[in-house]
């Protein structure tokens, strides 16, 4: 006579509960990100109910055209410091600087911002933050 062993069949439920999209909604939060802002977009858009991915969406959002906003704003700036006589030059270089600070800073604010929608958190940033729960 046989003894099979014993089996438990526990179904535990998933920390994080799934999107309209078939992902977990911290997997499809943190895609949100991927590609700001056109992934943002793109869940916002696909993510009809789940209100932490539509935040997430919202906040990359807002988050990449932000971003643009400002480099086209510092190129503006740059295009400005060039006409200015004799010195122009060495200004513009020297604020080329800055576009390597501001990126730096997107860099890792874009990874801590996936980093904490992978770790199912809703982190609002200070000034996107408000405007995507508006928006979300």
């Amino acid at each position: 006579m046989a003894v099979e062993p014993k089996t438990t069949t526990d179904v535990t439920e998933s920390a994080s509960s799934s999107s309209g999209t078939g992902l977990d909604e911290n997997i499809a939060g943190a895609l949100a990100y991927l590609f700001s802002p056109l992934t943002g977009i793109l869940f916002f858009l696909l993510e009809g109910e789940n209100e932490f991915v539509r935040f997430h969406a919202a906040q990359s959002i807002v988050f990449g055209v932000g971003l643009f906003a400002v480099y086209v704003g510092m190129t503006v700036f740059q295009m400005m410091l060039l006409l200015v006589p004799r010195l122009g030059g060495l200004l513009s270089l020297l604020f080329s600087l800055a576009y390597f600070v501001v990126g730096f800073a997107a860099f890792l604010t874009w990874l801590f911002l996936l980093y904490k929608a992978y770790s199912n958190e809703r982190f609002a940033l200070p000034v996107f933050g408000k405007l995507a729960t508006r928006l979300a």
